[in-house]
C-alpha cells in the first residue's frame, strides 16, 4: 500500500470489503468505513478513488431501499466485488 497517498483509508476500505463478504460486517458499518475513507481523500490524485467509494457507499444506500430484500445481499456483494477491482485496477494504472 505504499503507493497509496493515503493508505489507512484505503486499508480501512479493503478490510471492511472483505469482512462484509464474510459476512462479518454489517452494510451500515461498510458504508461507515467507506464514507471515513471517502472524507479523507483530499488529494487531486486520488479523486478517481474518493469517486469510487461516494459511487459504492450511494449504491448500496439504494439496494437497501429499492432492492426487495431478498435480493440485497447478492446485489451489495456485486457492488463490494466492482469497488474491490476498480481499486486494484487504479493500483495497477499508479504503479
Amino acid at each position: 500500500m505504499k503507493n497509496w497517498l493515503y493508505p489507512e483509508a484505503v486499508r480501512r476500505v479493503g478490510n471492511a470489503c472483505n469482512l462484509f463478504l464474510s459476512g462479518q460486517l454489517e452494510v451500515t458499518s461498510l458504508q461507515a468505513d467507506l464514507y471515513q475513507s471517502e472524507q479523507e481523500i483530499q488529494a487531486i490524485d486520488e479523486k478517481w478513488l474518493r469517486s469510487l467509494l461516494f459511487e459504492a457507499e450511494n449504491k448500496l444506500e439504494e439496494i437497501t431501499y429499492m432492492v426487495p430484500s431478498g435480493q440485497q445481499k447478492e446485489a451489495m456483494r456485486e457492488v463490494v466485488l466492482k469497488l474491490l477491482i476498480d481499486i486494484h485496477k487504479g493500483k495497477l494504472n499508479r504503479t
